[in-house]
């Protein structure tokens, strides 16, 4: 309560002379104050419980009760009513049995000034309101903890329970917190070694396994470890139970599986069931012709249709080798100039026949470490591709390489037909192609080398203007 308000007093005396000289002091208190007086300790249980008292300053001797017996009742029901304790002598005994019994502040009869009950009761009314005030702050984060929908444990340094929430209770299928203290929370972890840094006394999110062998039970969570008391090395351990999340995750890449593993078979069968039959024709007819002696065509026609449907299922397989076969590359230090010359190589021919102009701004010296095989793979794919989209006069190829910070960003631009903005985040899924007779699996080899080596690629067009790829990887240390 403010202090500006009228305090509402009682004074808990059985002798009427002490309680007319007490009141007396009190006449040169400022305080604004209504004093009411109780001269037994039942009288004063009376007051208590039909109005309203901010304080009470008690008597240590009440007849056959004793000051400290109204102390504890008050406390008991009528909790943060602060109480003042009265006495007739120093006694080292009695201050610490009143100091005990949670009175707020006490007096010692004789000895007082106006100033010191001034104090005392201004000190009892603020102490009193700072612990309501703390109190209340205790429920509300107790609620917050016992109500809270994660499952939230309080742990030693050596991750034992201490106490737990009322979700965590139910996850362990515990009718009492007693039967969940004690137990090393980490033993239910998956893995079972759980480390966290000491110095630190937190740790960031980390995703585990919750396994309760007791109920054949399994789940996901988010678990988020934070100090709570730095002297007791208490912590709070939090799970955030995302096993719905999890399994539906699990759910839907199941799903994207399958529905990739139809697409390659829909693919292959198509790709490969053509030149095939193809091949199967043209073996037939070979067949025959050399059955006939007099034959007028040509054994070499059918020879070349089944070389070249041969090839074309070739191709396809490599293509598809290409796009999977990435999880070990061989490490070396590259020159980025020399692996773009290496790479230019294969697709100088191409550009020359449809008169292509190639501008290269190399900076020298820029030193990565990489898959030479490989990393010659996935450029070759863009040039090609760049090559391709380029139709008609004035065809260019620009290719950059800058170094900056930690990284090389290499820059493949074409002044081609360009890519639908719709069809630009589609470019690296498996077998998506716009080309008649394209797999689809160059750009999602190159995609895959790329990550691979720890690097990025991006890709920006527009129509009829042209299209620029740009990978980042990181150099040398």
């Amino acid at each position: 309560m403010s202090l500006n308000k009228p305090i509402r007093l009682l004074v808990v005396e059985d002798d009427e002379d002490d309680y007319f000289l007490f009141v007396s002091s009190l006449k040169d208190i400022s305080s604004n104050k209504t004093i009411i007086w109780a001269e037994t300790y039942n009288k004063a249980i009376e007051i208590l419980r039909s109005q309203p008292i901010d304080i009470v300053i008690i008597d240590y001797r009440l007849g056959v009760h004793t000051g400290i017996e109204l102390v504890s009742h008050i406390n008991e029901k009528h909790p943060f009513t602060p109480t003042i304790l009265m006495t007739g002598l120093q006694a080292t005994s009695i201050d610490e049995q009143a100091l005990k019994s949670g009175v707020y502040d006490y007096l010692v009869k004789g000895q007082y000034t106006a100033e010191e009950i001034d104090r005392s009761i201004r000190y009892a009314i603020e102490k009193s309101n700072v612990l309501k005030s703390l109190k209340e702050s205790e429920n509300k984060f107790k609620n917050l903890f016992e109500n809270a929908v994660e499952y939230i444990f309080i742990v030693d340094l050596n991750l034992n329970v201490i106490d737990a929430n009322k979700a965590a209770l139910k996850l362990f299928q515990c009718d009492s917190k007693e039967k969940i203290i004690g137990k090393n929370i980490s033993d239910y972890f998956f893995p079972h070694l759980f480390e966290f840094e000491k110095e630190k006394h937190s740790n960031p999110s980390l995703e585990i396994e919750l396994m309760i062998p007791e109920q054949n039970k399994k789940c996901y969570c988010i678990l988020n470890l934070s100090i709570v008391d730095s002297d007791k090395k208490f912590y709070q351990l939090v799970l955030h139970d995302i096993t719905e999340r999890k399994v539906t995750e699990q759910k839907e890449k199941l799903l994207e599986k399958q529905t990739l593993t139809g697409k390659v078979a829909r693919v292959i069968a198509h790709e490969i069931k053509n030149p095939l039959m193809n091949i199967h024709l043209s073996l037939a007819e070979l067949k025959a012709l050399l059955s006939e002696k007099n034959s007028q065509e040509n054994p070499e026609d059918f020879i070349n249709i089944i070389e070249r449907n041969g090839n074309r299922i070739n191709i396809l397989i490599e293509d598809l080798l290409n796009a999977t076969r990435f999880d070990t590359i061989n490490i070396d230090e590259l020159y980025v100039h020399d692996l773009l010359e290496e790479t230019l190589v294969y697709i100088r021919d191409r550009a020359k026949l449809k008169e292509i102009q190639i501008e290269k701004e190399i900076q020298p010296d820029i030193l990565i470490k990489g898959d030479k095989e490989k990393l010659i793979i996935a450029l070759s794919n863009i040039l090609v591709n760049a090559i391709e989209a380029i139709t008609g006069n004035n065809g260019k190829l620009k290719i950059n390489a800058y170094a900056n910070n930690e990284n090389v960003t290499l820059t493949i631009s074409d002044n081609g037909k360009g890519i639908q903005q719709q069809d630009l985040p589609k470019l690296f899924e498996p077998f998506y192609t716009s080309k008649h007779g394209g797999t689809g699996l160059g750009l999602t080899a190159t995609y895959t080398i790329i990550s691979k080596h720890d690097g990025s690629i991006k890709v920006s067009s527009e129509i009829n203007k042209g299209t620029s790829f740009y990978i980042t990887l990181p150099l040398k240390n």
